[in-house]
């Protein structure tokens, strides 16, 4: 299959993934990971261009040490084994059933492990996927441009649902009995529907500066190119996108997405304007991103705090579930209770009424699911990646490539962070664009310019 026809096909994923409820339920779920799996599938059989990046050998020995250390959860051991490696599974199994098995695996659950890993597959084959094509700058800027209008599309949506008072939801797909008052996309859950925004957010930015040419030491002054954009209509739209996804962050209500919004400005603010090599031009985007970034705290900040204060947090919630989550890492601490198993096992620790599927932080939930020996494996690898990608990105000095990789840079820093708070890199819609964000970066900071280890 040819690079156009996988460049189309891709743009058709990312508008839609997010349109059935971010493909978290029914038949949604696996619809979605079958058709990424298969753009994957395609993209191997289509024009290849493997590149060298800083910290392959690392990435690659990394990432084999955690799909090994997560399938170790599925093998049958022995029981007397069992017992000497986690102790909790066996203890739970007889609390459970009154006798144990000859044999059995280091998950609680493995069907469910096994079902979790095979996601975990399809998400990194889509990732390599995106590494090993061809694509060229145009290409990039193209995919990123069709994300970036999706999330505005979205948020036009949700305020016009908003405005017709929330009977309906989107097309076929459920009737919404939940009445809201916040934005929700077609994602449903604000606080996930923020997220998505968060990701969006940078990258519009980016867009907008690359066309602005920021970080190039031409003869136009950056007051120039700020008043160019009365005479560009592409300009126009870019300078509208990010303050349509800013506003759909605030007006989705999610208390994390406003404070990750606040500090998504202030990141790309200091990063751009330390690394501009013009003094003047540093200067006036130094001011300029000070004043969005005090609009941002007097109109974000009092109701954030407020809602942090009278939410869920302190008493009967999240800190609960955080609480109640290490407490059941403690009993599996090297190797987890199973990747997939947290709203199973999360029953024998938790008081809550209810059934409480996810603990509301992404590191805590994967450090009682994985073990402490998968989870650094985890982390490691997401830590070495971005530091790859922001050395790479150092490195370079084009116009448009430079502010573009600056917002993928923020869209991780938004997730890293956004993630102590909630689980919305467990909705796969979510997932997807992270991933694709992150690999169209890399083959963005990429293009023309090799990285091997040794200039480390």
């Amino acid at each position: 299959m040819n690079k156009k026809t996988l460049r189309v096909l891709l743009q058709a994923l990312i508008v839609i993934s997010p349109l059935p409820l971010g493909c978290v339920s029914g038949v949604w779920l696996p619809l979605c990971f079958a058709f990424f799996a298969l753009f994957a599938l395609l993209a191997f059989l289509g024009p290849q261009a493997p590149f060298k990046f800083l910290y392959q050998l690392p990435l690659r020995g990394l990432a084999i040490a955690l799909f090994l250390l997560l399938a170790w959860q599925l093998v049958p051991l022995p029981i007397f084994l069992l017992k000497w490696l986690s102790p909790g599974v066996p203890g739970v199994l007889e609390s459970l059933s009154g006798s144990m098995p000859a044999f059995h695996g280091l998950s609680l659950i493995p069907e469910e492990t096994l079902s979790a890993l095979a996601r975990f597959l399809v998400y990194a084959l889509f990732f390599i996927a995106l590494l090993r094509l061809d694509w060229e700058k145009k290409d990039i800027f193209v995919l990123f441009g069709t994300a970036v209008a999706s999330g505005v599309a979205q948020v036009i949506f949700a305020l016009l649902k908003l405005g017709q008072g929330n009977t309906k939801f989107f097309l076929f797909f459920m009737p919404d009995m939940r009445i809201s008052k916040f934005l929700r996309g077609t994602i449903y859950n604000a606080d996930h529907f923020a997220f998505y925004l968060e990701l969006l957010f940078p990258i519009a930015l980016g867009l907008l500066f690359a066309r602005l040419h920021i970080f190039d030491p031409g003869a136009q002054s950056l007051r120039e190119k700020i008043l160019h954009i009365a005479d560009d209509r592409r300009l126009i739209l870019l300078f509208l996108a990010p303050i349509i996804l800013a506003a759909g962050i605030y007006l989705t209500g999610c208390r994390s997405g406003i404070a990750v919004l606040v500090l998504s400005v202030l990141f790309f603010a200091q990063m751009s304007v330390y690394l501009r090599a013009n003094f003047s031009a540093r200067r006036h985007l130094r001011l300029l991103f000070i004043l969005a970034t005090l609009l941002a705290v007097f109109i974000g900040v009092q109701s954030t705090l407020d809602k942090f204060l009278t939410g869920n947090y302190i008493e009967g919630g999240r800190i609960d579930y955080w609480s109640n989550t290490l407490a059941m890492f403690g009993d599996f601490p090297f190797f987890g209770t199973g990747l997939g198993t947290f709203k199973y096992a999360y029953f024998l620790y938790g008081k809550e009424i209810g059934w409480v599927t996810h603990a509301h932080n992404e590191y805590v939930e994967s450090l009682a699911e994985m073990g402490v020996l998968a989870f650094v494996a985890f982390i490691a690898l997401l830590a070495v990646l971005a530091f790859s990608l922001l050395r790479m990105w150092i490195a370079r000095r084009h116009p448009e490539v430079k502010p573009v990789v600056l917002g993928v840079l923020t869209a991780l820093f938004a997730a890293f962070f956004h993630s102590f708070f909630d689980f919305s890199l467990r909705i796969p819609a979510n997932a997807f664009l992270f991933l694709t964000i992150l690999a169209l970066g890399m083959k963005l900071v990429t293009q023309r310019h090799e990285f091997t280890d040794e200039k480390k």
